[in-house]
């Protein structure tokens, strides 16, 4: 008689099941990882924290006492009100008839689908920022002139966008037309590439531009919808993100369906660290004419 060990139940050891989605949710984490996450003063339905405000140093003559300012720093609230939720039931026909490989396939499917909601939570926050706003000549279509544009948005507001905290995320539509740019994309202008010298003509990816990294995203619209953002230029310091709890798994057995029950699930909130109409929001969002 074959003894069922824990060697050949292992794919349904809850976790096994754990390691298995929480890491290929985390290969899929990319703006998650581009912004500022403050989950260590994650309590309660709401988190306050600080904006300080810029300071301006002053001289100090001899002789003369120091000036103490008053203290106006406003705070940002963040509504941990996002509940993140996945859920899968595997009857034992599956679950007896199964392989590893489709283990495997549930693990992906499930950990993608988290991580992917979290990225569109971020995703269409920063695309309600207005205050520095590019309107494209064409649908879908940048220019070099435009990219410069809202990169001068940000330059007026002393953001140094070469530092390595500047990103830059465009719609499938719009990436295409950032690398069929001669400037992004020509040997020329852009000289060898790290480890090979492959630019986006041989290995598909931009890289670079302006010192900003560049990715394309399905949460950029390229429909062609009057005022819709088909593109954006965001700071680290721009959005605010916090967990409740990290990424957990759970599952049980239903007696009615004779099925194993999985759900991931995660408790997030995020926030702009400025208003939406202020300058300062370090936010620029490229928007079909």
């Amino acid at each position: 008689m074959a003894e069922v060990t824990t060697t050949t139940a292992a794919v349904f050891i809850p976790e096994v099941w754990e390691e298995a989605i929480l890491d290929y949710a985390e290969r899929q984490f990319r703006i998650k990882n581009q912004v500022t996450n403050v989950s260590d003063v994650a309590s309660g339905d709401t988190i306050h924290v600080p904006r300080v405000s810029e300071e301006t140093a002053g001289t100090l003559s001899s002789g003369s006492a120091v000036s103490f300012g008053a203290n106006t720093d406003g705070e940002v609230q963040i509504s941990m009100d996002s509940h993140i939720v996945e859920g899968k039931r595997i009857g034992d026909l599956v679950r007896v008839q199964s392989s590893y490989d489709l283990f495997n396939l549930y693990s992906r499917s499930m950990g993608y689908s988290v991580a992917k909601k979290i990225e569109n939570v971020l995703a269409l926050l920063m695309q309600t920022a207005t205050a520095n706003d590019v309107s494209l000549g064409t649908d879908n279509t940048f220019t070099t002139a435009k990219v410069r544009e809202g990169l001068q948005k940000l330059l007026d507001q002393g953001v140094d966008y070469t530092m390595g905290d500047t990103f830059f995320y465009a719609s499938p539509a719009g990436f295409m037309s950032l690398a069929s740019l001669g400037e992004f994309s020509d040997y020329e202008k852009r000289g060898p590439e790290d480890g090979g010298g492959s630019g986006p003509n041989i290995n598909g990816m931009i890289k670079k531009i302006y010192g900003m990294e560049v990715y394309a995203s399905v949460d950029w619209d390229d429909d062609g919808g009057s005022g819709d953002e088909t593109g954006t230029i965001f700071t680290r310091d721009s959005i605010l993100y916090a967990e409740q709890f990290p990424l957990r798994v759970q599952q049980s057995y239903n007696l009615e369906y004779l099925a194993t029950e999985l759900v991931v699930d995660q408790l997030i909130g995020a926030a702009l660290h400025q208003a939406t109409d202020a300058a300062a929001c370090q936010v620029v969002n490229f928007n079909n004419p």
